[in-house]
């Protein structure tokens, strides 16, 4: 059984020969010592060209030699195809999997599987030696907002939409609508797919009507892929889409507003760090300060204000104070009940 130092030598090795370039001068063996110890693989200069020279016995480097420092590569024309994975692909992977999960196709999921589970494998291999390699356990991701516990996808369900979509074709389906609280039966041209915090929502139109609607993944039940083309979408850009704000819900989707306010000390300095938009301007007074931005009108915002209450109060413009005066009463009177 190898030696803890022969494994450790031959990782450094092979992530070596993966960062050697195919054409043009090469790499000095300065540059591969910094990108090796990048990868978590600490060495010296002289300790690279040692290994270079002992893998130029094996393998078809090139040496260019014309001037000083000397390039490293492979020797043209080159065909050697080295199978494995580096260890910033294998972090990415790992760091990615359960992201893509929802979006990318069962089928495709399925191909990477080992891809995956060869990049879990390597990481873990080389924990002791590489600090990249422990990167995933120092550092996390978690909400900003109270985190809810994801609803539940059916996996045919999810592998059908995903279907639909990549051979843009249309489905029929059952749908539950939560604000009618209603089950109607549809017929779905998938545009796109949207992961939207915990919920992925299916981005399509519903013929006859031509609008793009959104409907949340997990209220799909009992799909069927029908052996018809979905319905164009004349200049549908599901990223441009996804980035107007029209995810973010409401009566006035999509609209812009000019958002005036005050708010305290604490609430200002907070914004002044993280502003609720690029054109944000803040001024300081005794008791805190005002703000003014131009902001999507949406339910998002209502429930960021709102849950600011104490620390803002919103003057213009004066349908969404109206709007929020309303809810806070209400508000009220559910706790005086």
């Amino acid at each position: 059984m190898p030696s803890n130092k022969s494994r450790d030598t031959l990782s450094r090795q092979w992530e070596l020969l993966k960062l050697l370039p195919t054409k043009g001068s090469g790499e000095t063996a300065s540059s591969l010592q910094r990108r090796l110890a990048e990868m978590g693989f600490p060495t010296t200069k002289r300790t690279v060209e040692r290994d270079l020279v002992d893998l130029s016995s094996v393998f078809p480097l090139r040496i260019n030699d014309k001037s000083k420092p000397y390039g490293f590569s492979w020797s043209p024309p080159t065909s050697l195809q080295l199978s494995g994975i580096s260890v910033y692909e294998a972090l990415t992977l790992q760091l990615v999997q359960e992201m893509l999960r929802p979006l990318v196709p069962t089928a495709m999921l399925t191909a990477l599987k080992p891809h995956f589970e060869q990049a879990n494998k390597k990481l873990k291999a080389l924990a002791r030696i590489s600090p990249v390699a422990d990167w995933p356990s120092k550092v996390a991701s978690v909400p900003a907002y109270l985190p809810l516990i994801p609803p539940q996808i059916d996996a045919a369900t999810l592998a059908l939409v995903q279907q639909a979509l990549l051979e843009e074709r249309a489905f029929k389906c059952r749908y539950y609508s939560a604000h009618r609280d209603l089950v109607s039966t549809l017929t779905l041209s998938p545009l796109g797919l949207v992961q939207r915090g915990n919920v992925t929502y299916l981005i399509a139109t519903a013929p006859p009507h031509a609008d793009v609607r959104q409907f949340a993944l997990h209220r799909i039940c009992n799909p069927e892929l029908l052996d018809i083309p979905s319905e164009p979408s004349n200049g549908f850009d599901l990223h441009e889409y996804a980035t107007s704000g029209a995810m973010q819900f409401g009566d006035n989707v999509g609209r812009t507003i000019t958002l005036e306010a005050w708010v305290n000390t604490g609430l200002l300095g907070l914004l002044r760090e993280t502003p609720i938009s690029e054109d944000m301007q803040a001024m300081s007074d005794e008791d805190g300060g005002w703000i003014r931005a131009t902001v999507t009108d949406s339910w998002e915002l209502e429930w960021w204000l709102l849950s600011h209450t104490g620390s803002i109060a919103v003057t213009a413009p004066e349908t969404l104070r109206q709007r929020l005066l309303q809810r806070l009463r209400r508000g009220l009177e559910l706790y005086d009940e």
